[in-house]
């Protein structure tokens, strides 16, 4: 009789390892489901991890209905990561897309969609030293994929127009399907340069112009004819006060604006840097500014600062902390019948 009491307790504990097994992933995902940004602090994927992402961008891929994040994996393998999600607020990891393999910095990737050969292409700061001077290669790395989530296969590195390219932002330009770069350009970051892709955005045209501003990681957004160019300053992993510039021309010139971020107590754009800004589809006048919160080093625990710009009646960009904030502050687009 002993026995068979042993027996039945010895399957009812396992009966309930099997049920608690199944049970915790679907809990731990329900756990991580998000209904808002929360800015800064960890931000966790669809698996319970930390997301991986920093220095990137969003691109919205509409025929596929889904927003792709790009950025810096710097966990193990080193290279690009992504991410996918339906929502903005939950990510789900699909992976390191390219490695950096031989490549000794591989920073700030920006992927851009070319409808045509229905390919995707990423444009990242390739450098490392260079007769003995650190991120003295200073070049733009190209790679593409025929799908969103990699591989990435590198087509070449180079200085556009021979000028030297660190930090780099990107803007696309939908009425005209025109892509552009914004490079920290020349010994060392001492202006930033805004060059025009070529028509299936594999290589830079000799439209490059110098735009005159001492600053670094820039981020572009148009409204009612006006492009704001935000950058911060050249303070390596340190936060500083960012700054903008605007302009009717996406080359320029571009006249110095000030500060956007209001009551940042810090003075050190909320302890960000900003990487890109996002336009959010489905809303009017939805931008999303994309900031990598460094803490000191780049690290694949960095945090991130996403917050909305406001452009005021007057032409004035302004970024306000919200500890918490969801989409519904944006209005939402009519839809055209």
């Amino acid at each position: 009789m002993k026995e068979i009491v042993s027996l039945f307790a010895l399957k009812l504990f396992a009966l309930v390892i099997i049920v608690s097994t199944a049970i915790i992933p679907a809990r731990s995902q329900e756990l991580h489901k998000y209904t808002s940004f929360k800015t800064g602090g960890e931000w966790l994927d669809t698996d319970g991890v930390h997301i991986d992402c920093h220095g990137g961008n969003i691109l919205y891929v509409e025929h596929l209905k889904t927003f792709y994040w790009y950025g810096e994996h710097r966990g193990q393998p080193r290279g690009a990561s992504c991410y996918s999600s339906t929502d903005l607020y939950n990510w789900k990891k699909e992976g390191v897309v390219i490695e950096k393999g031989d490549i000794q910095v591989f920073e700030r990737p920006k992927v851009v969609y070319d409808e045509v050969n229905k390919r995707y292409v990423m444009w990242f700061h390739y450098d490392g030293t260079l007769n003995g001077r650190g991120y003295g290669i200073a070049e733009l790395g190209i790679a593409i994929s025929d799908s969103p989530t990699g591989p990435f296969v590198l087509q070449d590195h180079y200085r556009p127009n021979g000028h030297e390219s660190r930090d780099i932002g990107m803007y696309f330009e939908p009425d005209t399907k025109k892509a552009y770069i914004g490079y920290a350009a020349d010994h060392v970051n001492l202006t930033i340069r805004m060059v025009e892709l070529s028509e299936d955005y594999l290589s830079t045209t000799t439209n490059d112009v110098d735009i005159e501003a001492h600053c670094e990681g820039p981020g572009i957004l148009k409204k009612d004819g006006t492009y704001y160019l935000l950058t911060s300053q050249c303070s390596g992993w340190t936060p500083n006060p960012g700054t903008y510039y605007t302009a009717s021309s996406i080359m320029g010139p571009y006249t110095s604006q000030g500060i956007p971020f209001i009551g940042d107590a810090g003075n050190n754009s909320f302890n960000s840097q900003p990487c890109f800004i996002f336009k959010i589809p489905g809303y009017k006048d939805a931008f999303l500014y994309m900031g990598d919160r460094w803490n000191g080093g780049g690290s694949p625990k960095s945090e991130y600062v996403f917050l909305p710009i406001t452009i005021t009646e007057k032409g004035k960009m302004e970024i306000h902390w919200r500890n918490e904030w969801d989409l519904s502050i944006f209005t939402p687009e009519r839809k055209r019948h």
